[in-house]
């Protein structure tokens, strides 16, 4: 009888837990999420009145803000097909799709550890944001980089496309993504601060 006792409220108890994932599942939480910078580099002025050094300022003050543009959708999907087997897909780099959330990231860090502001920009005190889509294909390698979006500034906007170069080759797509090309849109913001 003590076993008939704890194993009813057990069954009932993974049977609502199981109705809840089912129902949560159904459930899109990326469309309440509020969007996030994806990149982002920050310089400070040097405290003192000497020359200032922008090599050892960018990489101590370099910082990361996760945001996509509120302007640019979440996740766009296409199937481009070459042939039958070629698949494609277009994500935000910000993109909080637990199905690449995690390559995502790794992305990003392979970008961050190199990414620092161009010396012209910083010597002409240029600011802005630029939006470029990489495209990585399955083995890694970057395909292409194209400038979506301008900054007005051609130091900042050569600066975004050649850190992306410069970081390829990428880690191969997973497996489970079956995609021949993942194309991946980031956003760099660039801000000299005071």
């Amino acid at each position: 009888m003590n076993k008939k006792a704890i194993l009813l409220p057990v069954l009932i108890s993974i049977i609502i837990h199981m109705t809840l994932l089912g129902v949560a599942g159904m459930i899109n939480l990326n469309d309440y999420a509020k969007p996030l910078d994806v990149l982002s580099v920050s310089i400070s002025d040097p405290e003192s009145e000497d020359a200032p050094e922008p090599a050892k300022a960018k990489k101590e003050d370099k910082k990361e803000d996760v945001k996509t543009k509120p302007d640019q959708p979440r996740k766009e999907k296409s199937n481009v097909g070459k042939d039958q087997g070629w698949r494609e897909d277009t994500i935000d780099l910000g993109s909080l799709d637990a199905k690449y959330v995690s390559y995502l990231t790794r992305v990003k860090n392979r970008i961050l550890r190199i990414w620092i502001y161009p010396q012209k920009a910083y010597e002409n005190i240029e600011e802005g944001n630029v939006v470029v889509k990489m495209s990585i294909d399955a083995n890694g390698s970057l395909a292409g980089v194209a400038l979506l979006s301008s900054s007005g500034s051609q130091n900042l906007d050569q600066g975004a496309l050649r850190v992306v170069q410069d970081a390829a080759p990428y880690e191969p797509l997973p497996a489970n993504y079956d995609l021949s090309r993942l194309h991946i849109i980031a956003s760099f913001n660039y801000k000299i601060t005071d």
